[in-house]
């Protein structure tokens, strides 16, 4: 029986992808499993931070597959499935997988069944699948009723032997499941690999790596594309991603210091360290997270030198093999710090993968537009200076707009501004906005709703209760790429 823990077959998901919002999606099927190894599995993965997706109600024989669970498999980063005897279409839990894989057993009999119900291309079709799921190397649960019944504690032991060692497995997967990047990251392969070479991987000592560049620019999406690429290769809680720093820590008081530091701590140490109030003592906190222990740290928008002083000190402080990742607008922030450290700039993207983006968002388009829209786009493209969240913003807002009047109008504005100036470029879609969107975008970008970090539907609420029609306006400012909605749904 083929159970053994690297010949488990798992679907990884792209390093590059979205963060997805199921970690495992738990498939049974059967009263025989749902309060037995199912429910064991489901709890033992709950206890250990796993998000799981488990369908109450199981499957009923026949059903189809509703597009709830659909939706929840397209979402979740692994799957574990529950084979018993009772299955009568796709853990081999007390079945032999060489039954799965020719319908034999337990499912030679249903098979026969279904045969007399649902046509021949269907059946085969079902009996496809199984010899494919059935020739999978899996973990088996192979005791019988029998055995179980004469010795109910050795049973007991070996399904929560077998329960760990899925738990473990799932765990080692869902560590690589990737943060959500833009959905159309042009130009992100080659300044990842850029970057990868000053990391240097292989080498033993600590790599500091300072990412800088102009606001807009695409760092925040680089560091993520980076550390979905590094964190494979760091144990669980030896990792941290710490974003909008500079917003956190705007106040340069201690209270936004300290607040990073737990975010610090908290993650290196699966929030099993006490809070700390004092910086002193997050500093002493992060030393002894990091004893010892490799890990990659990526710090997303610094803009002072106090926030570099309360998490990582001069470098010295971890341990060998270490990676660190500073995303700053401040070429001199890591050379003021006195860190020992290399240096990336994040320039504008070149002329045809900037077509490439604009085309995306303004036309729907991967292809660089071939119509009397291309030397439109041309111009468009010159005059924000090859800003990535300029080309978004302002593309998106010309996506409903396939008229050459408003392309040329919109140009004319852009003629206007000062060259490649973000804020002008994202001043002309807010002017677009009517004058609900407008409030409701103010009260946005004002931290209303930021800082009590709303979700989306709470939000639709709040605004509705105001007299305004929320879930339309929202919608119409994230199709302008004026708001982002993060994986949680929080604003």
């Amino acid at each position: 029986m083929a159970d053994e823990d690297d010949d488990f077959s798992s679907t990884r998901p792209h390093v590059g992808g979205f963060r997805l919002r199921w970690d495992v999606f738990l498939s049974f099927r059967g009263e025989d499993t749902r309060e037995t190894i199912t429910k064991n599995l489901y709890e033992a993965l709950q206890r250990r931070g796993v998000r799981v997706f488990l369908d109450n109600d199981g499957l009923d024989r026949g059903d189809d597959i509703g597009p709830t669970l659909l939706e929840a498999i397209e979402d979740s980063a692994a799957a574990i499935i529950v084979l018993s005897p009772r299955l009568i279409l796709p853990l081999f839990y007390q079945v032999d997988p060489s039954d799965v894989r020719r319908q034999t057993g337990p499912f030679e009999e249903h098979f026969r069944l279904h045969e007399q119900v649902f046509d021949s291309a269907t059946v085969s079709g079902w009996r496809t699948a199984m010899t494919k799921l059935g020739a999978k190397a899996g973990y088996v649960f192979s005791s019988s009723r029998e055995e179980a019944e004469l010795i109910p504690d050795e049973e007991k032991k070996k399904e929560a032997e077998l329960i760990e060692r899925l738990v473990r497995k799932v765990l080692t997967e869902i560590k690589k499941t990737p943060m959500g990047l833009t959905p159309y990251p042009v130009g992100l392969h080659s300044r990842v690999e850029e970057v990868m070479k000053l990391l240097d991987i292989g080498s033993k000592t600590v790599q500091v790596v300072g990412v800088h560049g102009m606001g807009g620019i695409g760092k925040t999406t680089l560091a993520k594309a980076l550390f979905n690429r590094l964190v494979g290769h760091f144990e669980r809680h030896r990792h941290s991603f710490i974003s909008n720093i500079r917003e956190i820590s705007a106040g340069r008081d201690e209270k936004g210091l300290v607040t990073l530091q737990n975010k610090l701590i908290s993650d290196l140490s699966n929030g099993t360290v006490a809070k700390i109030n004092q910086t002193s003592a997050g500093i002493a906190a992060i030393k002894a997270a990091v004893n010892e222990k490799r890990v990659l740290l990526v710090l997303d928008d610094v803009d002072n030198i106090d926030v570099l002083s309360a998490l990582v000190g001069n470098g010295q402080w971890f341990y060998e093999r270490s990676r660190i990742i500073v995303t700053t607008r401040d070429r001199e922030l890591l050379s003021n710090h006195r860190v020992n450290h290399k240096l990336y700039e994040v320039r504008e993207l070149d002329g045809s993968d900037a077509l490439e983006l604009f085309s995306h968002h303004a036309l729907g388009i991967r292809e660089i537009p071939a119509d009397t829209f291309l030397k439109l786009s041309k111009e468009i493209v010159d005059l924000t200076g090859g800003l990535p969240l300029a080309l978004e913003v302002f593309g998106s807002s010309l996506y409903d707009k396939r008229t050459e009047k408003v392309w040329i109008d919109a140009l004319h504005k852009l003629r206007q501004i000062r060259p490649r100036d973000l804020q002008d470029v994202l001043m002309i879609s807010y002017n677009a906005l009517d004058d609900q969107e407008k409030c409701i975008f103010l009260d946005i970008a004002c931290l209303l709703f930021v800082k009590m970090k709303t979700k989306r539907e709470d939000a639709i609420v709040i605004l509705k209760g105001c007299g305004f029609d929320g879930e339309i306006v929202l919608t119409v400012l994230t199709a302008r790429s004026l708001i982002k909605i993060t994986e949680d749904t929080t604003l």
